[in-house]
């Protein structure tokens, strides 16, 4: 009798595991799917940043940054871009460039593939740009162009999109 209840504990703790594992999957798929509704609602809000983690410069060379210091960030009508490909002190003192300006001429549009397309040009003391963001269906990668309106020395920021309230940046002194 004893074997039959160590027996029957075993088979209850291995399906009661077992439903838990199930509901662990059920639960992260269903954290992923609340993520997701959260970046597409602070896109649709004007309310994000796009952490980046790598950049490719004019001459067409990709190198790796720090997300923490070289984002894209839209809040409601005013956007600061910040790049810092540098290692040591810059013009904003974390090694790179921060422009800030206003947001204008906001497109939404989406691809065959069913990638979102943001594009909005922004002015402001230091900035004259076009930024086009490109966000992957799935949510998980996007990217953004940085077309400036005097030169053809345009930027493309790769990394990820975050609601605003979420982002990790650190904001340098703007020019």
């Amino acid at each position: 009798m004893r074997n039959f209840i160590l027996m029957l504990m075993l088979v209850l703790t291995a399906c009661v595991s077992s439903s838990a594992a199930d509901r662990s999957v059920r639960d992260r798929d269903k954290d992923w799917s609340i993520l997701d509704s959260l970046v597409d609602m602070a896109v649709r809000d004007m309310s994000f940043v796009l952490e980046a983690d790598r950049l490719t410069v004019p001459s067409g060379t990709s190198v790796m940054v720090s997300s923490v210091i070289n984002f894209v960030s839209v809040n409601e009508d005013k956007a600061v871009v910040q790049v810092s490909p540098l290692r040591g002190p810059g013009v904003n003192g974390v090694g790179g460039i921060t422009v800030e300006g206003n947001i204008y001429d906001v497109r939404y549009d989406t691809d065959r593939w069913g990638n979102l397309i943001l594009t909005m040009s922004v002015r402001g003391a230091a900035v004259s740009c076009r930024l086009t963001f490109t966000i992957s269906k799935s949510g998980d990668s996007a990217r953004v162009r940085v077309d400036p309106n005097y030169s053809s020395d345009d930027i493309t920021l790769y990394g990820t999109v975050v609601p605003a309230m979420l982002s990790t940046v650190h904001q340098a002194r703007t020019l």
